[in-house]
């Protein structure tokens, strides 16, 4: 993501905070496709746009919960998840997290060289046990903290930082050497 489109998400948030519905647009159209990727990895496809508006909803009504300044897409993307956690529990689905199906990185709307490195980090992805995938997914992909990783995957935070620490050693492992083997 482009550091300008971090500033522009933060003052999309802002304004919906202030009351300018409109900017839901905009937020869609910097943050959509990422959002639909995390509800998708947890209630599947089928239910992921049902997931999607009623985080929109919720983005609408907490938008004043959100401090100016901190990582909108972390934000976002908290809330898209525990939109879907909740829509799991209310329909007694399997609940889980599926670190498959969320790894699309790459998208249309990117430079030819930032799409070849999406793909590129999603290939090197692949050579992640299902674990690291995992934690790496929500360190980065949700901005969660360590607390917050061993929290959700009930174990010590000690566990979840050696595997923070083993998933990134490999990935750059991975990326250096351009495969996945």
């Amino acid at each position: 993501m482009k550091d300008s489109d971090g500033k522009k998400l933060n003052r999309l948030i802002v304004a919906v905070a202030r009351g300018n519905a409109d900017c839901l647009d905009g937020i869609y159209a910097l943050a959509g496709g990422r959002m639909l990727a995390v509800a998708a990895g947890i209630v599947g496809r089928e239910n992921a746009e049902d997931v999607l508006h009623d985080s929109f909803i919720k983005i609408a009504r907490f938008a004043g919960t959100y401090y100016d300044g901190s990582n909108p897409y972390g934000w976002l993307l908290k809330i898209v998840r525990n939109t879907a956690l909740d829509f799991v529990k209310a329909n007694k689905l399997r609940a889980g997290v599926s670190t498959n199906e969320i790894y699309s990185l790459s998208s249309s709307d990117y430079s030819p060289e930032r799409r070849e490195n999406a793909i590129m980090l999603e290939r090197a992805m692949g050579g992640l046990d299902g674990e690291e995938r995992k934690v790496i997914y929500f360190k980065y992909y949700l901005d969660m903290t360590v607390r917050e990783i061993a929290a959700e995957l009930k174990c010590g935070k000690s566990s979840v930082q050696r595997t923070i620490e083993r998933a990134e050693r490999k990935l750059k492992n991975l990326l250096e050497s351009g495969t996945n083997d």
